[in-house]
């Protein structure tokens, strides 16, 4: 049993590593590959409306499966052809929220100001870098996703390494606890 949850464990950690790799080393390449397969889902689903039409006998009167199917597929195809395209639209988005936000902070910045604060100047910096950090993200989208993905790997990195490390400690403690025969004085402790 030992064994078993050693080798899963390890294997679990081993795929973690690789697919932190993968993040952290082709960034682009994952993105446009998730987008992808979205893609391919996009289509298979407009498919099975355009099937479901094709193979229906009978007149159903307000049905546009046909439509349905056309105007999938063809959104399925689009995000297949520009992937980047649709993987810069998120950050495009979030962008616009950073930099909303970054307005609103300074508008209270200048309301501090009226006040007589001085903490004004603070919020009036905060401000500047959220709208800035924002600018970034809508000008150069793909490049901040890319980024994301490659903090994600290392995530991913840092996890697998970290449950490869508890995995052969956890095992060696395990394995010494059932070799010095501590197991069984435990369970004749609890009968």
């Amino acid at each position: 049993m030992l064994k078993n949850w050693k080798v899963q464990e390890i294997g679990g950690a081993v795929a973690l590593l690789i697919c932190g790799l993968v993040l952290l080393l082709m960034p682009e390449l994952t993105l446009v590959t998730i987008a992808n397969v979205i893609g391919i889902l996009v289509i298979i689903i407009g498919a099975f409306f355009l099937i479901g039409y094709f193979l229906r006998k009978e007149l159903a009167a307000g049905n546009n499966d046909l439509i349905k199917g056309l105007v999938i597929v063809c959104i399925g195809i689009f995000i297949c052809v520009k992937s980047e395209l649709v993987v810069s639209v998120l950050p495009v988005v979030l962008g616009i929220g950073v930099v909303l936000s970054g307005i609103l902070k300074l508008q209270h910045a200048f309301d501090l100001k009226r006040m007589g604060f001085d903490t004004w100047v603070r919020i009036g910096l905060t401000s500047a870098v959220n709208i800035f950090i924002g600018l970034i993200v809508i000008l150069n989208p793909f490049s901040t996703v890319a980024w994301l993905m490659r903090l994600v790997g290392i995530g991913f990195l840092f996890s697998g390494v970290t449950d490869l490390i508890t995995t052969i400690y956890v095992s060696k403690k395990a394995s010494a606890y059932y070799v010095d025969g501590k197991a069984e004085e435990t369970d004749e402790e609890i009968k």
